[in-house]
């Protein structure tokens, strides 16, 4: 069993050919100015579930930090079933299930059962294989995926840890402390624990030579 990480998948976002200008294209779809058609939207949909497929594997455990599945829940919802592994899901801000929906605790059964394995309300701490502590979010300690911060009073607090977190698309891999594990940084799939262990460890690195100028 392996673990990996992602986030922002998006699935059943019709404006997303528009905001991600690289996925559209990577999944073979020119950038819209407008909503996808059913169409597009299922080939934009269809290459993310065959990136995520090809990488991870049925025992597989996957943290998602975010924003997984959006549009008419009662048909996007389906789309997790056909992705490998055991789905941890970290809400972001687009998912019902996250704590700044006043409706969350109504979707969670609803979320469980189109196959999310467990939901971990965030700010959470997670140990990762080498044994370091990180910290895990949607949401990273300041930026947002356009010019102007959203959802401040969501953001978590920086307690000094590397902060694996999504949000921010395409923006950054890295910044300082603060990964972004999202698709579109990261091949448009899921990136392996050993990945992200080499990541923190470089992001340590550089924040004890920047504390020590």
């Amino acid at each position: 069993m392996a673990r990996l990480f992602t986030s922002d998948l998006h699935l059943g976002h019709r404006n997303i050919a528009r905001y991600e200008a690289g996925r559209a294209r990577a999944a073979g779809v020119e950038p819209l100015d407008g909503p996808a058609d059913d169409a597009t939207q299922d080939r934009i949909d269809t290459f993310l579930i065959d990136r995520w497929n090809g990488t991870v594997q049925n025992d597989d455990e996957v943290w998602v930090l975010g924003d997984v599945v959006m549009g008419k829940l009662d048909t996007t919802l389906e789309m997790l079933s056909r992705l490998r592994g055991r789905i941890v899901l970290v809400p972001g801000n687009h998912d019902r299930v996250w704590v700044g929906d006043p409706r969350h605790e109504a979707w969670r059964d609803r979320y469980l059962a189109a196959g999310i394995t467990k939901i971990v309300d965030a700010p959470a701490t997670l140990d990762l294989a080498d044994g370091t502590v990180v910290d895990v979010d949607h949401f990273p300690y300041r930026g947002d995926s356009g010019d102007k911060d959203r959802y401040v009073e969501w953001r978590p607090a920086d307690r000094g840890r590397v902060l694996l977190h999504g949000h921010v698309h395409s923006r950054w891999q890295t910044n300082g402390t603060m990964i972004n594990v999202g698709v579109d940084v990261w091949d448009y799939k899921p990136i392996a624990e050993t990945q992200v262990i080499g990541l923190v460890a470089a992001a340590q690195t550089a924040a004890t030579s920047e504390a020590s100028r």
